[in-house]
């Protein structure tokens, strides 16, 4: 679930409490064929994300929770206070490191480069149940907008990943295509003005 505005001063059910932190760092590539989205492991999630940074992100797998009272908004200061210190002024992945090393990786993997980002889209904290790992783990995630690639044709293309296309003609966004569920932050696009933004940042095919 997203941890919206609306219930940020409600009490984490004990139940839901996280035992993990994890973060991604997301970058939105949008063409004139759609957002470009991503089925990264078919057999075990088969949900479609936009590009998500997976090396040299910040993961905590002993977090313990003393408040048992904890509001949503507590456990986010607390995310917070452990991310910045761990991960910002211990790593030295603030923001300018983390969007270099998401660039970085998005070119290295699909073989592009040039790649430049223009806008962050959003951030938000998601608080999520693993089947695989019997835990709940809070996300933190942020989402960039990619503006510039120098091959868009070649990632277009790649064979990488099973690749689909999101159309942003339609409102509200739909939450599957070809069957595959959407990833369910995607529902941020569903805002009007996040959709505009990145609307406003595609990247032509044809030049």
């Amino acid at each position: 679930m997203i941890i919206t505005k609306d219930i940020l001063n409600q009490k984490v059910p004990k139940e839901m409490f996280p035992t993990r932190l994890d973060s991604a760092t997301d970058l939105y590539t949008y063409t004139d064929k759609g957002l470009v989205l991503y089925n990264i492991k078919p057999t075990t999630w088969n949900v479609l994300y936009p590009f998500f940074q997976q090396h040299n992100k910040f993961t905590m797998n002993d977090f313990n929770i003393e408040n048992k009272d904890i509001t949503y908004k507590e456990l986010i200061d607390l995310y917070n206070d452990i991310y910045t210190t761990k991960y910002e002024i211990e790593k030295g992945f603030n923001e300018e490191k983390r969007k270099q090393v998401l660039i970085e990786e998005f070119n290295e993997t699909f073989g592009v480069n040039e790649t430049t980002i223009s806008k962050r889209l959003a951030s938000h904290y998601e608080l999520k149940y693993s089947k695989s790992q019997n835990v709940y783990t809070l996300y933190y995630l942020e989402s960039y907008i990619a503006n510039e690639v120098n091959n868009i044709d070649k990632l277009l293309n790649q064979k990488v990943y099973q690749q689909e296309f999101l159309s942003l003609k339609e409102y509200p966004i739909p939450k599957e295509i070809n069957g595959v569920k959407l990833v369910d932050s995607l529902s941020l696009l569903n805002d009007p003005e996040k959709l505009n933004i990145l609307k406003s940042n595609k990247i032509e095919t044809i030049k």
